[in-house]
């Protein structure tokens, strides 16, 4: 009997286990990027505040084998070690998008990454800022510099700092001041990156994929029983590419719902001048990519349906006066002596108004669960002692 009972108990946690496994979704390392250890450091800059600071070529993985050098975005803050990154829109960004300005920060930006190191070579970028050398260090300081100013607002101090870095800085700040509107999108996202319906008759979208690769995206849905990801025509999917539109048709046993769809796509192209945030709100600095790579890119976007709701509750859902019932029938004298308690009706007690029928209905859930608990122990000892007199014989 112990045997069977093991059996029995192994069932149900292995049932449970594999409930848990199913409801929770896989995580990749490659679904988001980490900054590497020992960036290259840059010379110490002396901001207009007087503040120092330490400047710095960071690598970012931005895919298993695959990273790229960057600098920061900002001024404050810290790179976190260890922190999750993701590819972001410049214009989700309020502070580089919402004040006015005659050119764009992040134009700006890609501007100046693009004309400096590690882009360009030491030897070049130094006769390009009218110096005759121009060593690492320097270099890293003065692409800093010019960075934190266009996005951060930040000004170096024009007596503290060497005059390569200040001549570098010129150099830059002044070339971004035309540059042409060349931010571009993520190099993988969907829009609209949510989808709502009320009662829908058809798939639910669409919504369009954009990736800056030429190689297929592949797409999931997740969160939802009985639905499932289909193009224009109806037929279902499990890649995309470019421009590609997708749908969520869902059964029509499924009144409501949520489900999330992810793109994951490998090897897109990563252009210079694109900006990592922290992911999930994560605090570190932001970060610009200052050379082009390849990515392993993942998006998402949510689709949401529901039932149609009225505006005024029908006559099922309007609640309706209960009327007075009268006292059974007693006979002309019982009658008589029932009136008085109809007025008392009238007028409930707090708890009868709170749960005018809990009693009886607590009492019958009650004694139906003792009856089935007392069934099932009697069922249960019987079958323990039919075995015990099988082992004896």
């Amino acid at each position: 009997m112990s045997g069977i009972l093991r059996r029995c108990a192994a069932l149900l946690s292995s049932a449970a286990l594999v409930g848990v496994l199913v409801g929770v979704p896989a995580a990749s390392a490659d679904d988001f990027s980490r900054v590497d250890r020992d960036p290259v450091a840059g010379a110490v800059l002396v901001l207009a505040d007087g503040r120092e600071a330490d400047t710095a070529l960071f690598s970012l993985r931005v895919a298993a084998q695959d990273s790229v050098r960057a600098y920061t975005a900002t001024s404050d803050d810290e790179v976190v070690p260890h922190a999750a990154y993701v590819e972001s829109t410049w214009s989700d960004s309020p502070q580089w998008t919402e004040a006015p300005r005659e050119t764009d920060p992040a134009d700006r930006a890609d501007w100046i990454v693009s004309h400096s190191y590690p882009m360009v070579d030491l030897p070049a970028l130094a006769e390009r800022s009218g110096l005759p050398q121009l060593d690492e260090g320097q270099a890293i300081a003065g692409t800093q510099a010019a960075l934190w100013h266009v996005l951060d607002r930040v000004e170096p101090d024009r007596e503290a700092n060497d005059a390569p870095v200040l001549a570098l800085y010129d150099h830059l700040v002044e070339g971004s001041t035309t540059a042409a509107d060349t931010a571009a999108s993520q190099s993988l996202n969907v829009v609209p990156a949510h989808a709502e319906a009320v009662a829908p008759e058809e798939p639910l979208g669409p919504l369009t994929v954009h990736t800056s690769g030429s190689d297929p995206v592949k797409v999931s849905v997740r969160g939802a029983p009985a639905s499932w990801l289909v193009d224009g025509d109806g037929d279902q999917v499990a890649q995309v590419h470019d421009g590609d539109e997708v749908y969520l048709e869902v059964d029509p046993s499924v009144p409501a719902g949520v489900a999330t769809l992810h793109l994951r796509s490998r090897d897109v192209p990563l252009p210079q001048g694109r900006l990592f945030t922290g992911r999930d709100g994560v605090r570190t600095r932001p970060l610009v990519t200052a050379e082009a790579g390849t990515a392993t890119s993942s998006a998402s976007a949510t689709f949401t349906w529901h039932p149609e709701q009225t505006g005024e509750p029908g006559p099922e859902g309007t609640p309706e006066p209960v009327p007075e019932e009268e006292p059974p029938v007693r006979g002309e004298a019982g009658q008589e002596e029932a009136a008085p308690e109809d007025e008392e009706r009238q007028e409930p007690s707090a708890e009868e108004d709170r749960n005018p029928e809990g009693g009886l209905a607590h009492t019958g859930t009650w004694l139906s669960g003792l009856l089935v608990i007392a069934g099932a122990l009697m069922v249960s000892g019987l079958i323990i002692l039919v075995l015990g007199r099988k082992r004896r014989t």
